[in-house]
Order: structure tokens, then C-alpha cells, then sequence
């Protein structure tokens, strides 16, 4: 009997349990390759598979193959590169989500997932497999699955975690071993000029002892970690989805120290990390991390547990009255809103007076766009707009934006009026397109001829 208890498999095996008609899901980011590959060779023989998962950084085999899509069709939370292909192709779909009710939804909302096939570390002496570093809501996946399925990944790194960062042998069905393919690695992103004089404004925002930091993706929001280690901050925490390569940087400078967090202090707590093998590196069996769920990080009440918060995301563009797309360029998905309105929320938080005190006038919700974007003729165009463009998707509606924030200054929304609104918006817009901007408020009534002479 083998080391799994008999419970070794080939992803081939495996792929002949796929019947017509079943939901499998491939967890999130990693994609179990081996087993795509497989299930790929079963095009034409099964028909209306349905598969669910939460991104991916490379080609999934199961498309590629099946240039019809009558084997197989992707539902997708996030939308990365290859998936909008895909989408285009009408292999497929975004599946609308809030990242910190992703666990909630498989283990409420969904029906009994038929498979699952999710990526895991090998497994240590004690019988357990761990979610490397993508927790997210992978236990979730398993606990609504009715065929549990690992595949190993040799080279992930194990994470340390708060709960549901492990799965135990006798909570699976199937082990497959991947001796192939190494983690997915992604180069660390970026910044240019744009970038880092958004985020002189946005390190001029965060207190210099003690902050704790959540960013987004991007090079935006790791250029604003970099000025920060310059700007003589010290004693920095994180509370955030996403550990990112600057994290990394200002750990290793004795910068980040977690020691002022008011919550699970001196603990950089996260729920995912993609990047290069040194951040993975960084992150294995490290004690000074400690990975939760979503449903833990994203939690808004949870967010406000931490005092000094700023929250750090961007943006795609906004309207004149604050309404703010994150993930769409008009009908055209092109990421999701992933944790990004939580973090809003948390971070703009108080309790009431007839609850336990949380929540702080110190934390920050700060959002960063560029103002300006150059199209396929050349032509320079503003991302701040009268209105958004017909079908582009609301991230975080106007009455949450706090600080909004590009190359040309801050606005801060909260409790505007809709005159205010279009003037504090219209003053961070690329000077080009501010008289375009007033005339289209007039136009809409949005600006009343007190408030553009200045009168009020």
C-alpha cells in the first residue's frame, strides 16, 4: 500500500471519472496542470462539463483542446489574461463575486460540486497537505465537494496559517503526484513615472509609526510600500488579501514589524501571494506570516479591528460623481471585484455606541487611477468621465469612495454633494479635460451655475 493508503492516483484515472454534464472545480490561480492535461484528452467523449475556478496564469489544456467548447466551459471569479480569450472565444463566463464571501457562497449558495481537483503541497509526516499560498477559500471547495482530489506541486512553498490553510489524507479521495510542473512564478511588476507620483501623494496620507497596510495588485500600490521604507516609516503591519514582492523588501529591512497592530499583532496576515520564487521563498515556513481565508481577511468588521489602517487599491476610472469600475472596460470583464470594496468598507468602519468599540478615524480608504489613458490611435483620453461607459460594472458605488486619488492631486467624497462631487473629481482630472468635464455636469444638471461661478 502506498504512503497515501491506497489512495494514489494518475490524473488520467482520475479524468475517467468526468461524466457528462458534472461541475468540477479547479480551486484558485494554480490550476492543477497535470490533471487538466488529462481531462483535456477526454475532448469529444464527454460533453457540457462544466468547470468552476478562481483565475489562472497559464493556458488551460481543457480550452485550448476544445475549440467548440462542447466538452468543457470555464466559469471563472477572476479574470486574468488567458480567461478573457476564452470569454471572447465564448468558451466561457466571469462568475460575479465579493472574494471574502467566496467560502460562503460554495458552502451555502452552490450546489454539491461533483470534483474537485485543487493544488497542495506534498505531504508532511502528519498526514497533512497544505494550501501553499493561495488559502483563499480552497477548504471551502473540499468541504461542498463530493470526489476530493489533490495535486501536489513539489516546489510550493508551505504557509503557515490561522484555519483552513491544510487538508488532512483522510479528509481526500485521490492524491495525484505532479512531478512536472513547478509553481507558476510571475515577474514582479513595474511602476512608471505615473505610478510613483500617485504614490507621493498617497505615503504623504500614511502615518509614519505604526500603519498597517493593505494593497491591491499592481506596481501602483508596491511603489507606495517603497517610498514608505524612504520616507522613515517604522513599525509597519500588514492586514491584507495579497503579499507582494515590496512586503517582502521591508520586512527584510526591519521595516515591517507588525508590533503596534491593535490586531493579531507582530502577524503579517494575508490570504494569497503570486509572484517570483524569492517572494515564495520568503513565505515558506515563515513564522512571521500567518495566512487565513477570505472570509477572515476580507471581513469588513475584521479590516476595522486594525487601527492607522490604509487601504491602497486601484482603479480603472471613475464618473463625476464617484462611482468607481474596477474590474470591467465597458461590457468587457476584465478582472473582478475580488476584495476591493470589503477593504473599502473595513476601512471607513465605526461602530456604534451600543456595540464594543472598533473601528478608527485614523484608517484610510484610498483609491488611484491614472487620470489619463492613450488609445489604439494614439489618442490621449480621460478615465475620469461625465458617466461611466453603458455596461461597464460598478465596483464600489459612489457613497463608499473616501480619498480617490491620481497624478494631478486628492479628492475626498465622503458626504458631498453632487456639485461638490463634480468639482473635487473634475480638479484631479488631466487639465486637458476639465473644461469638457464642467460643461458635460452642466449639461446633466449635476453642476448648478451657483457652484461653477463659485458663488456658494
Amino acid at each position: 500500500m502506498s504512503k497515501y493508503g491506497g489512495k494514489s492516483a494518475t490524473p488520467e484515472q482520475i479524468a475517467a471519472m468526468v461524466k457528462d454534464g458534472m461541475w468540477l472545480d479547479y480551486g484558485t490561480v494554480q490550476a492543477p496542470r497535470g490533471f487538466d492535461r488529462a481531462l483535456a484528452e477526454r475532448v469529444g467523449q464527454v460533453k457540457n462539463v462544466k468547470v468552476r475556478m478562481l483565475g489562472h496564469l497559464t493556458p488551460l489544456e481543457i480550452q485550448e483542446k476544445d475549440p467548440d467548447a462542447r466538452s468543457f466551459w470555464t466559469g471563472n471569479f477572476h479574470i486574468l489574461g488567458f480567461t478573457r480569450k476564452y470569454i471572447a472565444q465564448n468558451k466561457g463566463s466571469h462568475v460575479p463575486y465579493n472574494f471574502g464571501e467566496a467560502a460562503r457562497y460554495y458552502r451555502e449558495d452552490l450546489p454539491c460540486i461533483d470534483m474537485c481537483v485543487q493544488t497542495v503541497t506534498p505531504m508532511n509526516k502528519h498526514g497533512y497537505f497544505n494550501f501553499g499560498p493561495l488559502n483563499n477559500y480552497k477548504k471551502a471547495v473540499f468541504d461542498k465537494s463530493r470526489i476530493k482530489v489533490v495535486e501536489t506541486v513539489e516546489d510550493m512553498p508551505w504557509c503557515y496559517g490561522g484555519y483552513d490553510d491544510c487538508i488532512h489524507i483522510s479528509e481526500i479521495d485521490y492524491v495525484i503526484e505532479n512531478k512536472t510542473d513547478k509553481i507558476i512564478t510571475i515577474p514582479t511588476l513595474t511602476a512608471d513615472e505615473t505610478d510613483r507620483k500617485i504614490a507621493g501623494y498617497i505615503a504623504d496620507m500614511i502615518p509614519k509609526d505604526g500603519p498597517t497596510i493593505q494593497v491591491g495588485i499592481g506596481g501602483l500600490p508596491d511603489t507606495v510600500l517603497r517610498l514608505l521604507a524612504d520616507s522613515g516609516a517604522k513599525d509597519i503591519g500588514i492586514h491584507t488579501e495579497m503579499v507582494t514582492e515590496a512586503m517582502l523588501e521591508l520586512h527584510e529591512a526591519g521595516l515591517i514589524t507588525g508590533k503596534k497592530k491593535t490586531f493579531l499583532p507582530e502577524k503579517i496576515v494575508w490570504a494569497f501571494a503570486i509572484g517570483s520564487r524569492r517572494l515564495y521563498d520568503w513565505i515558506d515556513h515563515n513564522p512571521a506570516l500567518a495566512m487565513y481565508p477570505t472570509d477572515f481577511t476580507n471581513d469588513p468588521n475584521i479590516i476595522a479591528m486594525n487601527r492607522n489602517l490604509i487601504s491602497i487599491n486601484a482603479c480603472l476610472g471613475c464618473d463625476l460623481q464617484g462611482q468607481v469600475s474596477s474590474e470591467s472596460i465597458g461590457v468587457s470583464q476584465f478582472s473582478g471585484t475580488g476584495g476591493q470594496l470589503a477593504f473599502v468598507r473595513g476601512a471607513y468602519y465605526r461602530s456604534n455606541k451600543g456595540m464594543s468599540s472598533y473601528g478608527y478615524p485614523e484608517n484610510k480608504s484610498i483609491l488611484a487611477t491614472h487620470a489619463t489613458y492613450t488609445d489604439k490611435q494614439g489618442n490621449l483620453k480621460s478615465k475620469i468621465t461625465p458617466t461611466l461607459p453603458p455596461g461597464e460594472i460598478i465596483t464600489v458605488p459612489r457613497v463608499d469612495v473616501s480619498y480617490l486619488v491620481t497624478e494631478f492631486g486628492v479628492a475626498y467624497l465622503k458626504g458631498l454633494s453632487i456639485p461638490e462631487r463634480v468639482l473635487a473629481i473634475t480638479n484631479i482630472a488631466h487639465p486637458d479635460f476639465r473644461d469638457e468635464l464642467l460643461e458635460e455636469a452642466r449639461k446633466m444638471h449635476w453642476l448648478n451655475k451657483q457652484w461653477a461661478l463659485g458663488a456658494i
